[in-house]
């Protein structure tokens, strides 16, 4: 891409108070600016991590313990992340630096110019894309570590190593509770759930305030103050999070940050700080700077944090006046008709297939229940009935082996009605 210096004909000159369309808070990092390390390396640790395993009970006997244990080992590893050039550049010509009374649109005599200088107007506006560019890299940033020069290295954002404690609401509209869940994530991973701070966008800030409101909850307007960034408050029954409308965050997903182990990482080059600016050399009629610095994110332990996504993007306004707002349907408690009495009728023959039984319900089902059939026979009408092997249809052919002896029928009664009943007990005849 071709440079473009600043000349008159690119920058003119208008009256009236100066207001940039463009976005130049950078809350996150102001929220995090009291932390701020130094290295003299691209690349710097974000901590080091092991796994204890406990939260059993030991069962050690006495004549064990006159025996040392087996020793084990516990491993560490370590987390890094790095610093990364955000560099511009400023380019004014001679002419533009002395043609600042020239102005053009509406004016009224004696009105002056704003800015006065287009240096000074050229170089503030490049400090504040650097700080967009940083909230950015702070916020989403993917991480690239250099192996050559001609590669960039890129620092690692809060979103991007997040990678333990996320919820996946599936288009779901966020809610108060899944706040609370998230916090219980976080805890399980002993994560530290004190002081935490929400990310959100609008919509999910909107969504956030109408649950909380439909039952019975508030958000606390600028109920904290961190290094002047005014943070709302919600309870949840884990504790308070704070809440904070920022930028940068992808459509759909929210951030739960614990800012005291975010830091900053600079990394200045010597003789010269951070994010300085130095003349270059002039090569025709104009001034040039290059403002230069790197700068890194220090996210901490990646479980001390956490991150909703697939976050419903529209919000639909609530009806007026107070409801439970809830996404599940509400479950109703189902009554199930029962089974009352099973009926076995007509001659019980060998060799010969029984009757249909005649089965009634206490209550109507909604439709046909399943039925399970189990037929018995005893010695006696009121013995100790033993189940006929594979005899589990709606009818039986009683065997000869089987003459004389009772018969009867177990019928278990399930999705649409419940229960098991007995028939009466009829005597097998001998074939006629």
């Amino acid at each position: 891409m071709s440079e473009v210096p600043t000349q008159s004909f690119l920058a003119l000159n208008y009256s009236g108070m100066l207001f940039n369309k463009g976005n130049t808070k950078a809350p996150f990092s102001t929220l995090i600016g009291n932390r701020m390390k130094q290295v003299q390396n691209v690349a710097f640790p974000t901590g080091q991590e092991y796994t204890t395993v406990g939260g059993t009970q030991p069962n050690i006997t006495e004549t064990d313990s006159l025996t040392a244990p087996l020793a084990s080992t516990l491993a560490r590893s370590q987390v890094e992340n790095v610093t990364q050039i955000f560099h511009e550049k400023v380019y004014v010509s001679y002419a533009k630096l002395a043609n600042m009374a020239t102005m053009s649109g509406l004016n009224f005599a004696g009105q002056q110019p704003n800015p006065v200088s287009e240096l000074d107007f050229q170089v503030s506006a490049k400090m504040d894309k650097i700080a967009q560019d940083i909230e950015y890299t702070f916020i989403r940033g993917a991480y690239n570590k250099a192996t050559t020069d001609a590669q960039a290295n890129r620092s690692r954002g809060m979103m991007t190593a997040i990678v333990s404690n996320y919820i996946d609401l599936g288009g779901a509209a966020l809610r108060v509770w899944d706040i609370a869940d998230l916090l219980k994530i976080i805890q399980e991973a002993n994560g530290d759930i004190s002081d935490l701070a929400l990310w959100v966008d609008a919509v999910s800030a909107f969504q956030l305030h109408a649950d909380a409101e439909a039952n019975g909850l508030t958000v606390v307007p600028a109920a904290r103050d961190i290094n002047g960034i005014k943070l709302s408050r919600i309870l949840t029954p884990l504790g308070e999070v704070s809440l904070y409308i920022g930028q940068y965050l992808a459509a759909g997903t929210v951030g739960l940050f614990n800012p005291s182990v975010i830091s900053r990482v600079e990394q200045p080059t010597p003789g010269k700080g951070n994010f300085f600016m130095e003349e270059l050399s002039r090569t025709g009629a104009g001034v040039s700077y290059q403002i230069f610095g790197q700068i890194g994110l220090d996210h901490g332990p990646e479980w001390y944090h956490g991150k909703i996504i697939n976050i419903a993007t529209a919000f639909t306004k609530p009806q007026s006046g107070r409801k439970v707002y809830i996404t599940d349907a509400v479950p109703t408690a189902e009554v199930l008709p029962l089974l009352s009495s099973v009926v076995l009728s007509g001659n019980v023959q060998v060799n010969d297939e029984t009757d249909a039984l005649v089965v009634t319900y206490t209550g109507t089902p909604q439709a046909g229940p399943t039925l399970a059939y189990q037929w018995q026979v005893a010695a006696t009408a009121l013995g100790t009935y033993s189940n006929i092997s594979g005899a589990t249809s709606a009818t039986v052919t009683p065997l000869v082996a089987n003459v004389n002896k009772f018969l009867r029928c177990a019928v278990t009664a399930s999705v649409y009605a419940a229960g098991t009943v007995y028939s009466n007990p009829i005597q097998i005849i001998a074939a006629t």
